[in-house]
């Protein structure tokens, strides 16, 4: 009814999606912690950033905001602090970006599982299986933020399977958009 499409053509941009995904999540199971330092120091460098971002707007927004602009100043603070928490200790970045990715992953997820109805026009296997990826997704979204902790532990392998089970569906999507 909504999807008035009947050909697509194959989808390059799904498949290079799918393919880089895929390479990814081999690499989170080959060399698992340089991965997982490699995202602790990467959010970290981007929370320093962005805090010095913050407070550098400050001086400038406090001119139309006066009291809100206070909020900005201490975010950007809080933001260096975690982010140098973060660089000089690796431990407590991997946790910090353990929830992070579960909110990514989820919200991903949830925005597929909400457009996977375009694929039943070109097939119902190719619906059905992207719709199963889309939930195996969401039940590794949720597994990660009910235990931040114990999924740190063992954060590379969850984030390796997700990046196939996500770079799998896009082939799957760039196969069916062809018919």
């Amino acid at each position: 009814m909504f999807y008035t499409r009947d050909r697509w053509g194959f989808d390059w941009r799904e498949f290079i999606t799918g393919v880089l995904f895929i390479i990814a999540g081999i690499f989170m199971f080959i060399h698992p912690d340089a991965g997982l330092v490699t995202l602790g120091l990467l959010f970290a460098i981007i929370a320093i950033a962005h805090g010095i971002t913050q407070i550098a707007g400050f001086f400038e927004i406090r001119k139309y905001t006066p009291r809100a602009s206070w909020l900005l100043l201490l975010a950007g603070i809080l933001d260096v602090i975690f982010g140098l928490l973060f660089l000089f200790n690796i431990p407590a970045g991997i946790v910090g970006i353990t929830i992070l990715f579960a909110i990514w992953f989820f919200i991903d997820s949830v925005a597929n599982l909400f457009n996977v109805g375009h694929l039943r026009p070109l097939g119902n296997v190719w619906f059905i299986v992207s719709l199963i990826l889309d939930i195996l997704t969401v039940v590794l979204a949720v597994l990660i933020f009910m235990q931040p902790v114990v999924a740190a532990v063992s954060f590379a392998v969850l984030i390796g399977i997700y990046l196939v089970i996500f770079g799998v569906n896009a082939l799957v999507v760039a196969f069916a958009r062809r018919n």
